[in-house]
């Protein structure tokens, strides 16, 4: 059986409802690519792109999807979308994301696809996999370990005695970060997103990494979920964008912790967001690191 495989490219104010759209005409599969850049940022190139990539996957009958993609991508963005499309054959249709998303070492990690774990697991330390292994499949969800925002997380996480601690992850995207930190033997983390499709994609990645629900709850919500507002943690964890961050401070320093570790944050508003930290939550910044644009922070409240 072959499919009809459809590159889009659309700007990212109309991605949610075009996901929408693709959910409602029931296609064979589609997925964005969420932030997964490698390579350092060309001389002013911005950090997010104002067009979201999409790969649209259509059964080889499916001809009215086709011809409502098109339209749709006319009607909304005729200037600015793109679309290109292909045949492909079912092996490559079932191989399609898995291409781009192989294991790196990021720190004390070995990030791997849930689809090479059982090869993974069949390697002495030697070929690579002394170092703890994180198996992730991110399906929809944010998280792949391949952003820079992520990889500092990771690397800092290694650096951290997570032994017997509470953790909080607030916007747990695919999981990455709570199964990175029960590997490091943490005594209980509480993970919430408001993404319906990244609760069941951390959900997943917990059950392929063998921890249990009661050491890893994943649960839809965000930094007024009510377990998140009103129990005590040693460490809160938050990947999320600045403006998402700014946004919740009140909620950020009502949390009953006194140890936060933040991304997500771009160099030029790092400095915002300290003052902002300084004078809403009190405390100090104990550690601090950049990839590629983006920052992290570890601050410490007093």
């Amino acid at each position: 059986m072959k499919y009809k495989e459809i590159k889009v490219s659309i700007p990212k104010d109309f991605a949610e409802e075009f996901s929408a759209y693709l959910d409602e005409w029931q296609v064979a599969g589609y997925y964005e690519i969420l932030f997964d850049r490698e390579e350092p940022r060309k001389p002013g190139e911005e950090i997010i792109s104002d067009n979201t990539p999409i790969r649209v996957y259509l059964a080889e009958d499916d001809i009215q999807s086709e011809a409502k993609i098109w339209v749709y991508l006319q009607t909304v963005a005729a200037e600015n979308s793109f679309a290109e499309s292909r045949w492909i054959e079912t092996k490559e249709y079932e191989e399609a994301y898995k291409e781009f998303y192989k294991p790196f070492s990021i720190g004390v990690f070995w990030v791997v696809p849930t689809w090479e774990k059982e090869d993974w697991e069949k390697k002495s330390p030697s070929d690579g996999n002394g170092s703890v292994p994180v198996y992730i499949n991110p399906g929809l969800a944010f998280g792949t370990g391949h952003h820079e925002t992520t990889r500092l997380v990771l690397s800092r996480l290694g650096s951290i005695d997570l032994k017997n601690k509470k953790i909080a992850d607030i916007g747990a995207g695919s999981g990455i970060l709570s199964v990175a930190a029960a590997k490091l033997d943490a005594a209980k983390i509480i993970a919430v997103d408001i993404d319906p499709n990244a609760v069941r994609s951390s959900t997943f990645n917990r059950d392929e990494n063998g921890i249990s629900s009661e050491l890893l709850a994943v649960e839809e919500g965000g930094f007024d979920h009510p377990i998140v507002s009103s129990e005590t943690f040693d460490l809160c964890v938050a990947n999320i964008t600045f403006a998402v961050l700014k946004a919740n401070m009140e909620k950020i320093a009502a949390l009953h912790t006194d140890h936060y570790l933040f991304s997500g944050v771009i160099t030029e508003r790092k400095q915002e967001f300290l003052e902002l930290l300084s004078s809403q939550v009190g405390g100090e910044l104990v550690y601090e690191a950049s990839w590629n644009g983006w920052e992290l922070i570890e601050w410490i409240r007093k």
